[in-house]
């Protein structure tokens, strides 16, 4: 017995040691990113706009091509680059200091439901380190880091808290705490909102659904007031983007093509994989997930706890009520589900479920010795998939990344630049002036003069309308010699 239990202990350390690494990686990767200092990709060009000349007009009017941004935090990025300065490194500090805290609390909520379970916890660690949409917010100046990082807030805490607030009415300005977040976040809401609602399933099953009015208020009260400031200030001027997120609205597809509903479900759980061993992983991530789903609805309706770790409480339930509430959001109020940066905040919640799988297999199979080597076969696919992701993250140089073309452009040569329309918010959101005498940054309609040579400067051509004008401009040109091509960019030497 002694040696069963020193074993347990050792792959317990061995399970929370994979863990920690898988998170040490991942905050790597996005101290890596953050040194080399690329430009603004055109998202982030926008919001870096905002802040070039902060003022609480530019912070709180309508930001650039309607894009959203959750106004406090602005203000906050703001107060920072007043002190700072306006620098790459600057805008990007909170962003990335959230991507980091981010990772921490997603290894330990991974590393809790792993519940000292050496298979469990390789299959977390494995997961975490092949998020590649995680990882690539890890430096960017937008809200999905600061998103992430708050909506796994809820789901660390114990379901203490829950209980002493709502269902005995104590302790509730903790609550109250733990609701402010809603005027910082978006997606918080949502998260906070899961996490009750399966606490209260939970809780009610197996003792009351009987809950005092002043702790429910204590959450209620500070969330609608969160949502409604956003729908004030926010999206009361930003964009309509219903239409360019259409094929990511369930309620969309079901009104179009219903035949193609489930695709966009599959998605939302399975399109967080991708290359070519999607399919593969697929096939070993799906059936646990479906079975860590069985799992959690099967103690819940026996009104049982989970006997393997009793201080996880309701967290698994939480996870499957915000996973389906996000889908019911999207068919009910037009919210986009498609596998990505809105719905990051979800994809450690399918990686719980996956978790939630393969303790399911260890359980109910724990005397035969197939359960772990099925599970090892399963966490060889994923560390394979995922290491690779990692590595080409890593090697990957950033997409639209203005900076290498820099010192490309000699001003003795030619002493005009002729920006690309879709390229104009990235140039003007650079710290440093171009080297030369004459930008043309009105460039929608306006050709360089003939007679005159130029440097083109193009980026985000990923868009058709943008793809065009740069066909068009090179169809007029007399000359065009192509200085440099990289990701999503390109310099070239023309004369008109």
């Amino acid at each position: 017995m002694k040696s069963s239990n020193q074993s347990t202990v050792r792959y317990a350390r061995w399970a929370r040691a994979a863990m920690w690494v898988s998170a040490v990686a991942v905050i790597l990767a996005c101290i890596i990113r953050y040194l080399y200092a690329p430009s603004f990709w055109l998202d982030e060009a926008v919001i870096a706009g905002s802040l070039r000349d902060p003022s609480l007009h530019s912070i709180f009017s309508r930001l650039g091509r309607g894009e959203y941004f959750p106004r406090v935090y602005l203000l906050g990025i703001g107060a920072l680059r007043e002190i700072l300065g306006y620098k790459i490194w600057v805008l990007r500090l909170v962003p990335s200091l959230s991507f980091i805290v981010g990772t921490v609390l997603w290894a330990r909520l991974l590393g809790k439901r792993s519940a000292g379970s050496l298979q469990a916890g390789l299959l977390g660690a494995a997961l975490l380190v092949g998020s590649v949409f995680w990882l690539n917010q890890a430096i960017q100046l937008k809200q999905y880091s600061l998103d992430v990082m708050l909506a796994l807030a809820p789901f660390l805490l114990d379901d203490d808290l829950f209980r002493d607030a709502v269902a005995d009415g104590r302790h509730r300005l903790k609550l109250v705490m733990l609701a402010l977040p809603c005027f910082l976040s978006y997606t918080y809401p949502m998260a906070l909102g899961a996490r009750a609602v399966g606490w209260y399933l939970h809780h009610g099953r197996r003792h009351s659904f009987r809950a005092h009015w002043s702790g429910v208020c204590a959450i209620l009260i500070p969330l609608a007031l969160g949502v409604t400031s956003f729908l004030a200030i926010d999206y009361r001027q930003g964009a309509d983007l219903t239409h360019y997120w259409n094929h990511c609205i369930l309620r969309s597809r079901l009104l179009q093509a219903p035949g193609s509903a489930p695709l966009l479900v599959g998605d939302f759980f399975w399109g967080w994989h991708l290359g070519r061993l999607m399919p593969l992983v697929i096939a070993v991530i799906a059936p646990l997930q479906a079975l860590g789903a069985f799992e959690v609805v099967k103690r819940w309706r026996r009104g049982e706890g989970d006997s393997g770790n009793q201080s996880w409480g309701s967290r698994s339930l939480g996870s499957l009520v915000l996973l389906v509430g996000v889908i019911l959001a999207s068919l009910l109020v037009n919210y986009p589900i498609c596998a990505g940066r809105l719905v990051l905040f979800t994809q450690v919640h399918t990686q719980i479920l996956a978790v939630e799988g393969a303790l399911f297999i260890l359980g109910y199979w724990k005397t035969r010795k197939i359960a772990p080597l099925l599970l090892y076969v399963c966490i060889a696919v994923v560390a394979a998939y995922s290491g690779h992701r990692y590595v080409k993250f890593i090697r990957e140089e950033p997409s639209e990344n203005i900076r290498p073309m820099l010192p490309l452009i000699k001003p003795e040569v030619a002493n005009i630049v002729w920006v690309h329309p879709c390229s104009v918010a990235q140039v003007k959101s650079l710290p440093e002036p171009l080297p030369v005498t004459k930008v043309m940054l009105k460039t929608k309609t306006r050709l360089p003069q003939p007679g005159q040579k130029v440097w083109i400067l193009w980026t985000h051509m990923t868009d058709e309308h943008c793809q065009r004008r740069l066909a068009e401009v090179r169809g007029k040109a007399l000359s065009w010699q192509v200085i440099h091509q990289g990701p999503d960019r390109g310099l070239a030497l023309a004369e008109f």
